[in-house]
């Protein structure tokens, strides 16, 4: 080799090395973005992004929440800040328990149409309920649903002036996207969901749609299962997933419930808490306190600011009997994490925004606080 030649190469050389440093070789736009949307997720929520006017509610109004469970903490928070909102502005708040299951919803909107409530506020699923709700809103009662259908805002096709909720495909999506930066991008996934809900399956869709965006990723299947069945079902099916598909594995459910009973049957295994990560949602309380203990499995919860829509299912129907459409307001996703478990009414076991949101309420509503 000549003189003239080795030259050259390291020539090649030193240019090459100047190109990597002008454009790193590790730039991903697709992880870039991820991060950025785990950052936002998982943030401060201190923006009050709700309405800034509203009409002087009229005092006296019956109120009935027809909770689907009251065993399920989301069904019982939703109630008590229905309860909480309505006594400020003079309200009276009856709260009727559906019993986890169909036959006991029904029962219970045939009780709150019974009453004669002005309103009725509801979490069960409102396509299953269609006539009932048709059978009140010709009573000229308003029905508002939390997490009653796949998506929120106005839906007259199953009679509910308004349904209030996060957006599932916002929820899955985070979910995803949390997964996929702890990962590093190379996520192994069971996505989990109960489909008899719209909203269920819609949040898990969702999370299963963003996994498979990530090249290096894989959604190893998607499990649909009752969540009356939760208890008899989910411990076989993590077992068998664990088996099937060895580790490490991230496994997404809809609702924290779900992860209660999944947990213990990894722990019965004896697997290690860092080889299955468990991604869940609600904001139960129990998912909190396996988040702050850590090695108990699951890392994540996309939390549900339970308190603030109790308030929001007030103002949504102060509005519909003032003949006012809806306020319009969603509330984005919030990721609870072991960075973050204290933040955000994280260090009270529920997600609490800061955004001052009950002081706008009653502003709104005329009462101080």
């Amino acid at each position: 080799m000549t003189r003239f030649d080795i030259n050259l190469i390291a020539g090649a050389t030193v240019a090459l090395s100047v190109h990597a440093a002008i454009v790193p070789a590790h730039a991903d736009p697709f992880m870039d973005g991820v991060k950025a949307e785990v950052v936002k997720f998982a943030g401060p929520q201190a923006d009050w992004r709700g309405p800034t006017s509203a009409p002087k509610p009229d005092p006296g109004k019956l109120i009935v929440y027809m909770s689907t469970d009251e065993q399920n903490d989301a069904s019982r928070e939703w109630g008590q800040a229905i309860q909480e909102a309505g006594a400020k502005i003079g309200w009276k708040v009856v709260i009727v328990d559906g019993h986890g299951t169909p036959v006991g919803w029904q029962q219970g909107l045939n009780q709150a149409i019974a009453l004669k409530a002005d309103g009725i506020v509801t979490n069960a699923d409102a396509a299953s309920l269609k006539e009932i709700i048709k059978d009140a809103n010709d009573k000229g009662i308003v029905v508002v649903g939390i997490h009653a259908t796949a998506f929120p805002g106005p839906q007259p096709d199953v009679g509910l002036f308004v349904n209030i909720q996060q957006d599932p495909r916002d929820i899955g999506r985070a979910q995803a996207d949390w997964i996929i930066e702890n990962s590093n991008g190379k996520a192994r996934v069971v996505v989990t969901s109960h489909c008899e809900y719209a909203i269920a399956c819609a949040k898990a869709h969702a999370t299963e749609a963003r996994i498979k965006e990530c090249p290096d990723c894989k959604v190893l299947e998607f499990n649909s299962s009752p969540i009356a069945e939760v208890a008899q079902r989910q411990s076989p099916l993590v077992t068998a997933w664990v088996q099937k598909y060895g580790v490490p594995l991230y496994i997404t459910s809809v609702a924290d419930y779900t992860a209660d009973y999944q947990i213990p049957a990894l722990r019965a295994g004896g697997v290690d808490p860092k080889d299955v990560i468990i991604v869940s949602a609600d904001g139960n309380k129990s998912a909190y306190e396996r988040i702050r203990a850590g090695g108990q499995y699951q890392l994540v919860t996309a939390s549900e600011p339970y308190k603030m829509q109790g308030y929001q299912a007030i103002d949504e129907l102060n509005r519909a009997f003032h003949k006012m459409p809806p306020s319009g307001f969603v509330q984005s996703p919030y990721l609870v994490t072991p960075q973050n478990i204290h933040a955000e009414g994280g260090d009270r076991n529920t997600f609490i925004p800061s955004n001052n949101y009950e002081q706008h309420y009653l502003s709104l509503w005329g009462v101080k606080g």
